[in-house]
């Protein structure tokens, strides 16, 4: 079942609110892209982001990114997941922002039992490059960071022909049907 959520007003011009899509379309038939990972502050886990995400993340999270956390060695890691697509002359940026102590995030059940090991955090939408400063976030996007692809991983996809952008997350090498998002293209 996939989901979706209804903008704010400050994105109308980008966005229009979507319904739950029940065979609209074959998602098997599009085309998947993980979101990058950008990784601040830490030598010890890889980035798959270019240096111009690192950029634009930096300018879109500035605020939450002066509050990180620090410890005795330094900064706490902070880890960011981007993705975009483009539609004409414009590009959208979707990303995900987490560090020790941020609320952007409930992290993972912890425990024997547990299994699911995505986090549920707020997906920041805006508009690129940044005109006036709209942007939107988005609550419940599942987001899996610091782990192997293989293990876990956020995709999304885009069909210019429905003009939507769609999210899922891979788990253990299967798609978790709760975390599916759509967010329809105005």
């Amino acid at each position: 079942m996939t989901t979706a959520h209804l903008l704010p007003a400050a994105l109308t011009a980008l966005f229009i609110a979507t319904v739950p899509i029940a065979g609209a379309q074959e998602k098997s038939s599009l085309i998947w892209t993980p979101m990058r990972t950008v990784v601040l502050n830490s030598t010890n886990f890889p980035s798959t982001g270019t240096a111009e995400e690192q950029q634009i993340l930096k300018q879109l999270w500035s605020e939450d990114l002066s509050r990180v956390r620090r410890n005795v060695r330094g900064l706490y890691p902070v880890f960011l997941l981007i993705g975009d697509v483009r539609k004409g002359p414009r590009r959208i940026i979707f990303s995900m922002f987490s560090s020790a102590g941020s609320e952007r995030c409930d992290p993972p059940a912890n425990g024997a039992s547990s299994h699911d090991i995505y986090s549920m955090c707020n997906m920041r939408v805006t508009p690129w490059p940044q005109s006036n400063g709209k942007q939107t976030d988005l609550p419940n996007y599942c987001a899996i960071f610091g782990e192997k692809p293989e293990i876990g991983r956020i995709e999304y996809s885009f069909d210019p022909t429905l003009q939507t952008i769609n999210f899922r997350t891979v788990q253990y090498g299967k798609i978790v049907q709760e975390c599916n998002k759509t967010l329809k293209l105005d």
